[in-house]
């Protein structure tokens, strides 16, 4: 029996090519030319991915390590290849790196679905140089990405057919009536206003911000800002508890027992809207964003609300319906406030900029104005909004709003 001895070289590698569409013919074995392909050494990112491509006069072959393409042989076990010198009688043993060869032809002959591509890479495109990239050395979200991009492409006569269909169609249909913005209450980012209003109180209808089944539901948990003392609105402002506007609203709270029971309904529903106005992205999809304790019938009617629901149980803020909210809020405090308040408070609990919560005044038909006061810090400024008659609503750029679809 031979006898032979064996050694191991860690560092040494041997390339074994398996290719899926069947053993190639001795005859045409030594007709390939291969060519292998590695990252760069100097980049993490990039240096373990390699490529093996095989030619021949009418067939290609690629093979990869990484992507769609790479071989699953390797993942649960590891392949060895031994090396036999037959004049010193050792085998050399080395790791095996396999590459599933799969088959690329050169030649197709078919007018319509004909991929033609450059004789060079310089010759392409800027975006076609960015997928062979993306495709060879990207990550693995991006390569789907692009694939999924690629399966999606339509041709362009297909597009400009179904283009000319749809527009064929389009011609003989009826135009469609759009409901204004400005009469939809769904859609109107403020209040319905009564411009003939003879008070500031007759301006906004406090029903349409509290709605009468929430001012019942609300009576109840109210209870807590009713019986407040100051020892208790001074023990909350430590605790920093509640909003500044709340409860500089609470230590102002009237003493007739009729007109108190009325503010303390507001003002906890006015905290319930700051605390959904504050509510991060990641909190409001919850599955209930809201806590707990509050009334049921207010939790579900302001998510209605001012909150737009995706997918079965989460739910997001959109613009408009952030304004929505905002405008909401802003007519509460005005109407606490007997339509004339200091915005310096609210403007901190909501985290917006003066400019955007004056502008915001501005449109509800509110005058708005600053007052500098001397203190020994500096220069304290005061920013105030005034609701009276006659409104002061903003000039409409550009005339009335078309509606379109």
């Amino acid at each position: 029996m031979d006898r032979v001895r064996l050694s191991y070289k860690k560092n040494e590698k041997v390339v074994l090519a398996h290719f899926t569409n069947g053993k190639i013919a001795d005859t045409c074995a030594k007709k390939i030319h291969f060519g292998y392909f590695q990252g760069d050494q100097d980049d993490r990112k990039y240096k373990d991915k390699k490529m093996l491509v095989a030619e021949t006069s009418e067939m290609s072959y690629v093979g990869q390590n990484y992507g769609p393409l790479a071989s699953t042989v390797q993942r649960n076990c590891k392949y060895y290849v031994g090396v036999l010198d037959k004049t010193t009688g050792k085998m050399r043993i080395c790791d095996a790196e396999i590459f599933q060869m799969h088959p690329k032809p050169s030649d197709i002959d078919d007018d319509e679905e004909k991929l033609v591509l450059p004789s060079s890479v310089s010759e392409k495109s800027f975006k076609e140089q960015n997928d062979m990239l993306t495709s060879a050395f990207g990550s693995k979200k991006k390569q789907r990405a692009l694939e999924s991009r690629l399966k999606n492409q339509i041709k362009g006569k297909a597009l400009d057919k179904a283009l000319s269909s749809v527009i064929s169609q389009a011609s003989t249909l009826k135009p469609v009536q759009v409901e204004d913005n400005d009469t939809n209450p769904d859609y109107a980012i403020i209040p319905p206003m009564n411009k003939e209003a003879a008070t500031p109180r007759e301006v906004y209808n406090m029903d349409d911000i509290v709605h009468p089944n929430d001012k019942q539901s609300t009576e109840e948990a109210s209870r807590v800002f009713f019986d407040a003392t100051i020892d208790d609105i001074q023990q909350w402002r430590k605790e920093n508890k509640y909003p500044q506007q709340i409860l500089s609203l609470l230590s102002r709270m009237s003493k007739s027992e009729e007109r108190r029971t009325e503010q303390a309904i507001y003002i906890t529903y006015l905290y319930y809207l700051i605390h959904l106005h504050n509510l991060k992205h990641k909190q409001l999809r919850e599955k209930d964003p809201l806590p707990k304790e509050w009334p049921e019938p207010v939790r579900f009617h302001i998510l209605k609300k001012f909150t737009q629901g995706v997918g079965a149980r989460q739910r997001v803020f959109t613009a408009r319906l952030k304004d929505k909210l905002v405008s909401s809020i802003l007519v509460l405090c005005l109407y606490l406030e007997e339509f004339s308040m200091d915005l310096t408070s609210l403007q901190k609990d909501l985290n917006k900029t003066h400019e955007k919560l004056t502008r915001h005044c501005q449109v509800l038909g509110c005058t708005t104005k600053s007052k500098k006061l001397d203190t020994d810090d500096g220069g304290l400024i005061e920013r105030w909004a005034t609701l009276s008659l006659p409104l002061n609503l903003p000039p409409q750029k550009g005339g009335k709003r078309k509606s379109s679809r």
